[in-house]
């Protein structure tokens, strides 16, 4: 077995919240989190967006930049980035021939060990600033062992609401978690509940808290499209205010915004016929999408391709989607707790021109095949959509 699929493997240790294996396998590699300057980035949309633009701007003002997000689309490397590009196999063979005996003594989850990897990563490679993207909630996510410069908050909706609560209050009460004492939090506008939550945790550890209300600078462009993306683009600019120590020029700022790239969001994968995929699998993200996808004055019908983990709530997502979808395919992509496309057919209402078509990439041929020039297609819901998306349309969402 391969470091890669040794990785993979642990996936089965599924989710374990909480900090103290972190902790322990931290100490073992060293505590490569310590000292390390970082900013990380919690939220329920937008994170990774957040974190992609904070990190290429900070490559385009010439610091060695480490960038760590999750999920990954197809392969496990794009998690841990060095100036955008994914760590290469032989460095996570060192890592795992160094560590493989602590990691299983503590049986680290495969989260807890990807974390852990990119601290150590970054550390060896002395990275002038490592940007964090937290993996799930904040209070006992992975990510959190970290002394940031700075945290930032994206917007914080109703998402994964099984494990993080069903109320804003508690979902922003455990996303809270990544505040520091001292350290500044730099904060998308939000919802008053959760305003509250903040500014109340924020206060009770003497974690400043800044909301940001600012317009999105017009002479600025950003190379994700979408409106939500300005509001993305508008939190990593203010964030830049609270850090010291770095000098971003405007140039840098300009062209990092300019030049940035994050796969799988409102991304372009043909066009005429339009094909575009997006990871959006909540309530907000759909709308951001859908609003996304209806200014692009699409004249011919509109066919939709979707897979989705199982969880509460599906309902509004499948309703809202059927609005502006008249042709669906449902399927199911692998990974964890997927669910099953018969399933998801069974909440949509409206059954004209709507098939099940559990293999994902025939689903995905099957949708070009109904495509004219003039139509568009959207295939979205899952990160776990990624291998089968490279695979028919022959990309690679590696080097960014």
């Amino acid at each position: 077995m391969d470091s890669v699929q040794y990785l993979l493997s642990i996936e089965t240790r599924g989710i374990k919240l909480g900090l103290q294996r972190t902790r322990e396998l931290m100490a073992a590699c060293g505590n490569p989190q310590a000292g390390l300057p970082s900013i990380q980035v919690a939220g329920t949309n937008g994170k990774g967006s957040v974190c992609a633009m904070l990190a290429n701007i900070f490559k385009t003002a010439g610091y060695k930049t480490g960038l760590f997000t999750s999920p990954h689309l197809v392969n496990v490397n794009e998690r841990i980035r060095l100036n955008g590009i994914p760590i290469p196999n032989n460095e996570i063979d060192i890592f795992l021939q160094k560590y493989r005996e602590a990691i299983e003594k503590i049986e680290a989850t495969f989260f807890e060990t990807i974390t852990a990897m990119a601290f150590w990563y970054f550390k060896n490679k002395n990275v002038d600033i490592a940007i964090l993207e937290t993996g799930l909630g904040g209070r006992l996510d992975s990510v959190s062992v970290c002394e940031p410069l700075a945290t930032v908050m994206t917007s914080i909706s109703l998402d994964h609401i099984e494990i993080l609560g069903e109320t804003l209050s508690e979902i922003a009460f455990e996303k809270a978690g990544i505040l520091k004492k001292g350290v500044p939090c730099i904060s998308a506008k939000q919802e008053d509940e959760v305003g509250v939550v903040l500014i109340k945790e924020g206060q009770r550890i003497n974690a400043p808290i800044h909301f940001v209300n600012d317009k999105f600078p017009s002479e600025l462009i950003v190379n994700i499209p979408g409106t939500t993306q300005h509001e993305n683009a508008q939190l990593a600019v203010s964030a830049l205010k609270y850090i010291n120590n770095f000098d971003i020029q405007k140039i840098a700022l300009k062209n990092g915004l300019q030049s940035v790239q994050w796969f799988g969001r409102n991304q372009h994968i043909q066009h005429n016929p339009l094909v575009i995929f997006d990871v959006a699998h909540n309530i907000e993200s759909i709308q951001s999408f859908l609003e996304y996808y209806s200014s692009l004055g699409i004249t011919g019908k509109s066919v939709l391709i979707i897979a989705i983990q199982a969880r509460k709530h599906i309902q509004p997502l499948v309703s809202t989607l059927q609005k502006v979808y008249k042709h669906i395919i449902c399927t199911e992509a692998p990974g964890r707790n997927p669910m099953p496309a018969k399933v998801l057919g069974e909440y949509f209402t409206n059954k004209n021109q709507f098939e099940i078509i559990p293999n994902t990439e025939k689903a995905i041929r099957l949708g070009l095949e109904k495509l004219k020039s003039q139509d568009g297609m959207a295939i979205i819901g899952s990160h776990c959509l990624g291998p089968a998306v490279s695979k028919v349309f022959k990309i690679s969402f590696d080097k960014y």
